[in-house]
């Protein structure tokens, strides 16, 4: 079954977006289906379109029949508004347990970290604030490896190459880190990669960041494209 027919589905595009899911609505509709279940739709949701999950109309008969066969009546009881909230409720809570069922322990892990991070644990959180939540989680993935290889070239090339593409980084004599941002200098991305070098970088660590146009090094062909550098 696709993501989009899980409960958590539309929870965790949401969540992926930066967006609250208080944002995202469910609404059971306030009458029963058929009686004869195997003939209804397997579809969870009754319109869903692409990442618009704001308010989403749920049919809780196709995994949730016993929680809500009793909460749901054909009768006017005059509760619509209350069982409607109710319902959003319930299903906000079902899609929070079913994301967090499907996590393993590194996934945990990975969730501390980030609240570690957000919390001040590591630092200056401006530069973290830049990244999306899914870069965020992408962070704290490569710094558990870290944690594992103690390797902190290799987890900073990669969280570069993963994380800001438009950084090329070379080592000069095997003692100063030289980064070159294929692009005019910006905010967002100074913040961002300052970040992740105080963040993977021993404090003694000598680097150079360059802007724009770029200086050509002698036996480093990538740095050696006509147009690309300028002499120094």
């Amino acid at each position: 079954m696709e993501d989009i027919n899980q409960i958590w589905g539309p929870y965790l595009a949401l969540v992926q977006q930066d967006i609250s899911p208080e944002k995202l609505y469910y609404i059971v509709k306030n009458n029963r289906v058929s009686p004869y279940l195997e003939l209804q739709s397997d579809n969870l949701y009754g319109n869903s379109s692409g990442s618009s999950f704001q308010k989403l109309d749920v049919n809780p008969y196709i995994r949730f029949f016993s929680i809500f066969e009793p909460l749901i009546t054909p009768d006017d009881l005059g509760y619509e508004e209350f069982s409607q909230a109710l319902s959003d409720i319930i299903l906000h809570y079902l899609a929070d347990l079913d994301l967090k069922a499907g996590m393993c322990k590194q996934d945990f892990y990975t969730a501390f970290i980030i609240q570690d991070i957000e919390n001040g644990v590591f630092g200056d959180t401006s530069g973290f604030t830049m990244f999306t939540a899914i870069e965020k989680w992408e962070i704290a993935r490569i710094l558990i490896y870290f944690y594992k290889t103690a390797d902190s070239v290799y987890c900073f090339s990669l969280a570069l190459k993963k994380l800001l593409p438009v950084c090329e980084i070379l080592i000069r004599e095997g003692e100063e880190f030289v980064f070159y941002m294929r692009e005019r200098q910006n905010e967002t991305d100074s913040k961002k990669l300052l970040f992740l070098i105080r963040l993977f970088l021993p404090l003694s660590f000598p680097y150079t960041i360059h802007w724009g146009k770029t200086y050509g090094i002698t036996g480093y062909n990538e740095t050696m494209e006509l147009g690309s550098f300028i002499l120094a």
